[in-house]
């Protein structure tokens, strides 16, 4: 129970500031849902693509917050390479190293939703929505947050327990580190979308996923 009293209580509706919020967040968000929705057309419906990519967005964020959960129950503690390298500043392992175990880490994040369709033969979510995902979920905590710097990132690593990301989501859940802050307009981060968006179109039709 005290690790989910680190969350803070869920905001109501009124507690939002609906104009700053669709400011801040607003276009990445209907970049974010148009670009997972076209790759996965034809295969899937429109409105099937448009939840496709609205559960990712809470599936990025509940993996996140599991990742974190876990990293203070034994064995874990000792198991989970997203606490104890990519979280521990003394770290004796090269950054280059360090980088690349976290990529590895967050595209296994979105993996698991692909064993799962496979393993149950349900398959809702298209395979290149996941991996478009992926990608532009890697390229942001990568290069946007770990190489470039990022001041909501930073106070992750501070309190661990909050800013999650994406920030849309933790401004819904109430788990952004300083909430009484205006919320950070994240435009900037469409352009990993933008870059990731050919690559999976080159992979889908070459290796005709989903």
């Amino acid at each position: 129970m005290c690790l989910w009293m680190n969350f803070k209580s869920n905001p109501l509706v009124g507690m939002i500031d609906l104009p700053q919020y669709i400011n801040a967040y607003g276009l990445t968000s209907f970049v974010w849902l148009l670009l997972l929705t076209l790759v996965a057309l034809p295969n899937y419906s429109i409105l099937t693509g448009i939840a496709g990519s609205i559960f990712l967005l809470y599936w990025v964020y509940g993996i996140h917050v599991f990742m974190h959960i876990i990293s203070k129950v034994f064995p874990f503690n000792y198991l989970d390479p997203h606490v104890i390298i990519h979280h521990n500043p003394s770290t004796t392992i090269p950054r280059w190293l360090n980088l690349v175990i976290e990529a590895l880490e967050n595209f296994a994040f979105f993996y698991i939703l692909i064993l799962i369709q496979s393993i149950t033969g349900i398959h809702w979510i298209s395979t290149s929505t996941i991996l478009l995902a992926a990608l532009w979920y890697t390229f942001v905590h990568i290069i946007h947050f770990s190489i470039f710097g990022n001041e909501q990132h930073k106070q992750h690593h501070e309190k661990s327990f909050c800013n999650y990301n994406p920030e849309a989501i933790d401004t819904l859940l109430g788990t952004r580190c300083s909430p009484d802050t205006p919320y950070t307009n994240i435009s900037d981060e469409i352009i990993y979308g933008l870059c990731a968006f050919p690559i999976v179109l080159f992979l889908k039709y070459w290796y005709k996923l989903d």
